[in-house]
């Protein structure tokens, strides 16, 4: 009994506060506004020399490389490859040698 009282109270307090307080929807419009990003792309490169299993090496370092490189000349919370706009890494393979471009637009952590 005790139960059914305590499940009708919190039915009967979520019913009051649903009908009192507005519903609050954030759509990614509003959200895009809160986020800080700069004007331009960072964009740096980075080449491997092997045969096998060099792509997937290659990205990383290139994925790297824009860190290291966006936190030397932007700052530590600009680096986060994860939070940055338009993030790519194009690739391009020869004979014996993989190229890298890391392009990304770095946003505020």
């Amino acid at each position: 009994m005790a139960a059914n009282s305590a499940l009708l109270a919190t039915i009967a307090a979520a019913t009051l506060v649903a009908a009192f307080a507005p519903s609050i929807q954030i759509a990614s419009a509003d959200t895009a506004k809160f986020v800080r990003c700069t004007a331009n792309a960072v964009s740096v490169s980075a080449i491997g020399h092997g045969v096998l299993g060099v792509d997937k090496r290659v990205s990383k370092i290139a994925i790297a490389t824009w860190q290291q490189t966006t936190q030397a000349s932007i700052g530590v919370y600009y680096s986060d490859w994860s939070r940055s706009l338009g993030a790519r890494v194009d690739c391009h393979r020869s004979l014996f040698e993989v190229t890298c471009v890391a392009t990304a637009t770095p946003c505020r952590s």
